[in-house]
């Protein structure tokens, strides 16, 4: 099992063809360099590796013909070794567990396809070195109106892969290849360094959106005019609107008083209506009530007279019998002193005289009785003569009803519309109000200038190194000039104007090609190690094309006469040094160094190294022999 890396490790570049004899070339922690002729295929390598993370595709040479991929062994902190696969003809980057070359669906190992390209919502190549490098996503600030860009590991290229234009360019050391330092490449470099991305800051528009945007708000505000505008009658001017506006309101005023007047007496009727209804209802019940009472009356009479009808019955049987006592006895002729019987005369006479008393008690309740029936009758009678009074009272109120419902309406009718006409006035002298806003508004939209050029607030706090950073950032620059033993080391500081390291008060533009190539790689090599002293993500691999043009031949003056300063690093053995501080990162760090200068095969001996030569005679001539 294959060791996992603290850092991305390359371990192997390949070709295969399905004809064709696999070609690689390995490489191993720490340094290792590619060197020899040129044109013998070294940049190669470069535009290889860079392929296959992503990059653009390039011209294979005619030695390749046959060849119909690209695979790269690589060692990564989570995944462990992997294999990347990449046609030449570009499309995505296959993906397989462990270092094999048939990185094809179906095959042992075979993983997943990976867009080239950075896609945050498909998988893809770029998330997967950015997430084995231990970066979250993020989003970089494009230009100066806060626009952003994801981060990507095209964008971070540029501190990977460094070609040997880019080496030598006397343009800001944190380009890619823009011809002036971006609001995305200052931002680069500050998620670098400290994780800062642009991600808080707020986009604003740009001049021709806020132009546009300008120019539709008055073309709204004036078709909200237009349409205003024929709403308005142009034949009353603004004073004679207002006369009869006060006019109109006095009258609204005026009806509004005759309203409530009228509405208060036809509410007062209709109280008096309410009183009068329950006036009628009670008499009515106390009439009903007289007549329930009288009927009982006339039955209580007919019990009296049934009584005394029946009393006086008694009363004569008795006044009978007492007279047959006193007449000669019937049988014998005895008269009554003579006859000896009593005959009960004497309970005969106490029946009587009860009934007597009787009699006359039911005469006097039945005379009581006829004065309550009379009085009930008389009460009956002037309760429906009040009756009357009240339905006539009624009627004369139900008139006064209907003549002050009739007025009531009438006078709502006529405040009504006086109402609509004080509202039609209101609303001309709205729309007139309205209009003028809208004229000047859109008056006011005009007469406000719209800068080209606009710029997100707050944008310099997201985007650019503070004073501090930038020290510390120049403080590992100039240790790495150290270790390579750089002359004239002691001053190093970053310049935020020009977006470049200064080397003893001289910027690095000013120096010749190969001081530049030299300045150029200790910057991005001391980011890396930046990052890895403060704990920073990096993928922790470089690959620098041509760092060491300081040692071209006198001979080659394609990049210029070989300066004094650069002799004086020849003088210097910086590339001794230079090779031995980065060989001194093993573990840490890897870098693949690809260099064209011919005299240094004792200075690369000691460290892993591919010889590319045009000479048979001296070995391996280049990738493919």
């Amino acid at each position: 099992m294959t060791k996992l890396s603290s850092h991305i490790r390359i371990d192997r570049l390949s070709m295969t063809g399905p004809e064709k004899k696999t070609v690689y070339v390995d490489f191993e922690d720490g340094v290792n360099i590619v060197w020899g002729a040129s044109n013998a295929g070294k940049s190669f390598i470069r535009k290889s590796i860079d392929y296959v993370l992503g990059g653009e595709r390039f011209n294979v040479p005619r030695e390749g013909i046959g060849y119909d991929n690209f695979v790269l062994w690589l060692t990564t902190p989570r995944a462990g070794a992997v294999s990347l696969r990449r046609s030449i003809h570009g499309g995505d980057v296959y993906m397989g567990h462990g270092h094999a070359y048939p990185v094809v669906p179906g095959s042992a190992g075979y993983g997943e396809a990976l867009k080239a390209t950075h896609a945050p919502q498909s998988p893809n190549v770029s998330k997967f070195i950015l997430g084995e490098s231990g970066f979250r996503p993020a989003l970089l600030l494009k230009n100066e109106r806060a626009e952003k860009s994801p981060f990507s590991l095209r964008t971070l290229a540029r501190y990977l892969i460094v070609d040997e234009t880019r080496m030598i360019d006397e343009k800001s050391i944190l380009l890619a290849h823009s011809p002036t330092v971006t609001s995305e490449d200052k931002s680069l470099i500050k998620f670098l360094l400290t994780g800062v991305d642009g991600s808080s800051v707020e986009q604003v528009r740009s001049g021709d959106q806020l132009r546009a945007a300008r120019d539709g708000k008055v073309e709204l505000l004036s078709g909200m005019a237009d349409r205003l505008r024929q709403k308005l009658d142009e034949s009353i001017d603004d004073d004679v609107l207002r006369d009869r506006l006060e006019t109109a309101s006095r009258e609204c005023t005026d009806l509004l008083d005759v309203l409530t007047e009228r509405q208060n007496i036809l509410d007062e009727l209709k109280a008096r209506s309410i009183d009068l209804q329950e006036s009628i209802s009670q008499q009515e019940t106390a009439v009903a009530d007289l007549g329930t009472m009288l009927i009982r009356f006339d039955e209580l009479r007919k019990i009296y007279v049934s009584d005394a009808d029946r009393l006086a019955g008694l009363e004569e049987g008795a006044f009978l019998f007492q007279k047959f006592t006193k007449m000669n006895c019937p049988r014998c002729g005895a008269a009554p002193e003579h006859q000896h019987h009593d005959h009960g005369l004497a309970h005969v006479e106490k029946q009587r005289a009860a009934v007597e008393v009787e009699i006359n008690k039911i005469e006097r309740e039945l005379s009581q009785l006829k004065i309550a029936i009379g009085e009930a009758n008389e009460e009956v009678e002037l309760r429906k003569g009040y009756l009357d009074a009240l339905f006539d009272q009624g009627a004369e109120i139900r008139e006064q009803l209907d003549n002050a419902a009739d007025s009531e309406t009438s006078a709502r009718a006529l405040f009504t519309d006086a109402s609509l006409r004080l509202d039609a006035i209101r609303t001309e002298q709205r729309n007139r109000s309205l209009l003028a806003s809208y004229e000047n508004e859109i008056q006011q939209i005009l007469a406000r200038p719209v800068n080209s050029r606009q710029r997100a607030t707050n944008l310099d706090l997201s985007m650019d190194l503070s004073t501090s950073e930038a020290n510390e950032l120049s403080k590992v620059v100039k240790e790495v000039l150290r270790q390579w033993n750089y002359p004239g080391a002691e001053a190093v500081h970053f310049s935020s104007l020009d977006q470049d390291i200064v080397v003893d008060g001289k910027q690095r533009k000013d120096n010749g090609a190969g001081i530049r190539a030299i300045l150029h790689s200790a910057f991005k090599v001391a980011v890396l190690l930046y990052c890895q002293e403060k704990g920073r993500p990096h993928p922790g691999f470089m690959v620098l094309d041509a760092p060491l043009l300081a040692y071209r031949a006198a001979e080659e003056t394609r990049f210029g006469e070989v300066s004094p300063e650069e002799i004086e690093l020849q003088k210097a053995d910086l590339a001794g040094h230079f090779y031995r501080h980065l060989q001194s990162l093993s573990g840490k760090a890897q870098f693949i160094v690809i260099e064209n200068h011919k005299s240094d095969e004792k200075v690369v001996a000691p460290y892993p190294n591919h010889q590319f030569t045009r000479n048979p005679a001296l070995g391996r001539t280049g990738f493919f022999w």
